[in-house]
Order: structure tokens, then sequence, then C-alpha cells
């Protein structure tokens, strides 16, 4: 379909709306009972670290199961997926897991979609299969089930439209590209505002659905049909605004120590540099990623369900757990959060927006990899892989 014209895209904008609002009746008492703010987990219920059961720390009475190690994870812009990388990244290089990797950077398709051969040769397994795929791709299922195991969980994140859109205009300084700024977006036509081109040919509106390899601008019908293919292809699907959750979630998955699933915050803007946007900017974002917030609903009204099943009571145990766990490593790292860019760090963040990590105990690898940014740390895992795999470095 071509860019939408004004009358067109409103239509499509309201049908979209109406089929959100139809799809999250049934999960309106699910959310009262849940949660009341999508930053706090206030149906967590008077839970102390003391009262947690072997259950949470993975005790005796813990159903057995089998460590899964088959992973794809679809790395969405703007969603905390660095965080999450960062876990699949730890955990792989840990146990000798092979990774899809390109040549050099940390990107496998974008924009154009993956293809199996953007894998270096030299980097491929003999079997042509990898363990963990976990770096920004755009999604392209015939093309990413080549080099995927058969029983790979597929597993990726979502975050509120709104939010993404402005994290993503102001971490790329996408204002340099269109000449305007964010506030400026609820004084301009909606017609004006869905013609405008991807940034870099990466980075536009509905990010989430042209990350997961569609095309931003679907029609009715066919974004249905997109959910419906997401929503069957994704074992899970994780929530930003619900990180701890959906790390309880992750775990049980995968069948993975709670000491597996810690992680520090990567690649997340410190406070006081993220804006604050009038109530008419963000109405105006909605609109235009009209189509990623009938995904972002369905997916949380998915989460919200899962929540519901695993129990309130047990996921607020867990999650007190997982933050107390996180809590002791950084007393254990001696870790500290500094300016993404600040002299002390050994490797400094992309941006000078984020916070990073800086550790007392630097003889702990582990330590040093939660406190690692995603480029080096991808390094260090291509020069790992290359090592498992007898690839000459000069090769």
């Amino acid at each position: 379909m071509k860019l939408l014209g004004l009358v067109t895209f409103c239509g499509l904008y309201t049908r979209h709306l109406k089929t959100v609002v139809g799809s999250l009746v049934l999960a309106t008492l699910l959310t009262l009972l849940l949660y009341t703010t999508p930053n706090t987990t206030s149906f967590i219920l008077s839970t102390t670290t003391t009262s947690l059961s072997l259950s949470v720390l993975g005790g005796e009475d813990q159903p057995k199961c089998s460590p899964h190690t088959h992973i794809m994870f679809l790395k969405t812009h703007k969603c905390a997926s660095t965080t999450v990388q960062n876990i699949f990244l730890r955990y792989g290089y840990t146990h000798n897991l092979t990774f899809a990797l390109p040549a050099a950077d940390n990107y496998l398709g974008n924009p154009e979609t993956f293809k199996v051969n953007m894998i270096p040769k030299k980097l491929m397994p003999l079997k042509k299969k990898v363990d963990v795929f976990a770096l920004h791709t755009r999604l392209n299922p015939r093309e990413h089930t080549r080099i995927l195991h058969n029983d790979t969980r597929w597993i990726t994140i979502v975050r509120d439209p709104s939010a993404l859109y402005e994290s993503l205009f102001n971490f790329f300084h996408m204002d340099n590209g269109y000449g305007f700024q964010l506030s400026e977006f609820s004084t301009r036509p909606l017609s004006e505002l869905a013609s405008l081109p991807r940034y870099g040919g990466k980075f536009g509106k509905n990010q989430m659905l042209f990350d997961f390899g569609y095309l931003d601008d679907l029609s009715v019908t066919e974004l249905r049909r997109a959910i419906e293919e997401l929503d069957k292809r994704f074992d899970l699907v994780m929530i930003s605004e619900y990180m701890d959750e959906s790390l309880v979630l992750l775990r049980h998955l995968l069948c993975w120590s709670p000491h597996d699933t810690v992680v520090f915050a990567k690649n997340a803007r410190r406070q006081e540099v993220k804006p604050t946007l009038s109530p008419a900017t963000q109405q105006a974002l909605r609109e235009l990623n009209s189509a990623d917030v009938l995904l972002y609903n369905h997916f949380l009204a998915r989460h919200r369900h899962a929540v519901f099943e695993f129990g309130v009571q047990r996921m607020a145990d867990e999650v007190a757990a997982l933050r107390s766990l996180r809590e002791e490593y950084y007393e254990d790292c001696g870790a500290r959060e500094v300016n993404g860019r600040d002299a002390s760090l050994r490797f400094k963040e992309y941006s000078g927006l984020v916070s990073a990590y800086v550790t007392a105990n630097n003889s702990d690898q582990n330590c040093i990899m939660l406190s690692m940014p995603e480029l080096p740390l991808v390094d260090t895992i291509r020069r790992h892989q290359k090592m498992l795999l007898n690839v000459d470095e000069l090769s």
C-alpha cells in the first residue's frame, strides 16, 4: 500500500482504535486486579523477601525441567531490548553456545529483512544452525528458521508506542533529518507526519511493526493478520513497562536459574534527559503509530493473561526475589551508575544520554559482562565464537 492520505489514514486509525477498544474490554478487569501504572508493580501483595518460598529460588518443589538453549530473540528498537539481549549474550558466552553474528557491528538485516547470507561462512557452525539469535534484525521467518533449531523458543519485547517513538526520535536526533522538533507533531497534519520517510531508512512510524518485518502502513485486515501471525510465532512477548514480570516469565519459559535473568538496565536514558510530552503530542504520536498501538495492546493483554495464569501472589514473590538478587549483584560487583560517556568507563556507551556502570570487581567475568555496553559485548562474543569454531582472527 502507498502512503496513506489524510482521510484514508484517519479512517484507518479510527478503525484500529475501535478494534483496540473491543480487544481490551475483556482485559479491563484483569488490568484493575493486576496493574495500576506501567512503572510500578502495585499488584504485589505486601511481599517481603523473608516470605519467599523454595519455588521462587528453584527449590525442591520446582517442577523438573532442562534449561533451554535454543533461542530466537527479535531485538526491537527502543523497547529495552538491549537489556534483554545482555541476558542472552552472557548466557550463551558462559555455556559456549553459538550465535548468529555479522562480520562486524550488531545488525543482521535492516532496513532490508534478514537473509542467511548476511552471516559470514566463517562464523557459521558446521551444521549451519545457531543456538542463539539475539541481534537487531528485521524478521524474515523463512530465512530465520533456516539457521534455527526446530525447538527454538521465539521471544521479543514491545513498548508503549508513543514512548517508543519519543525515545527513537530523540535518541537518534531525528529532528536533524525532519527539520522540526517532536513538540511540533501536535501542530502538523497527520497526513504530513505519516508521509515522513524512514530516518536513515530504518526509523519511523510503527517501528515495532517494521522490525517485525511488515510494511508500516498495513490495511486493517493486513494488520490483524500480521498480529495473528506474530501471536502464533512467538512463545513470549515481553513488555518493556513490566520488565521484571516479563523476566520471571522468561525464566520459566527457558527453565533457567534466577541468576541467569539478573541484568543491569542497558542503553536506558537517564531520567533527567527525558522530555515531558504534552497530552496533545502524546495523542499525535498515538495516531501516527496507530498500527503499533493495536499490536502493543494485543500483547499487553496477552501478558496480563499470562500473569493471571501464573498467579498474582506467585508473581509478586518471584519479582521480589529477582529484585533482591539484582541488588546482591550490584553490591558484589561494586557497581555504580554513571553517565554513558563518563571518563571512568572502560567501555563507553553509544550515547552520553544513557546510564552506564562502573564495577569495582573487575576480576569477575560476569560482573564485567553485566556492565558492558552492547557493541563491546557483541565483539567479545564474536571473538569467542571464532575461538569455538577455530577461526583465524586474521582470516
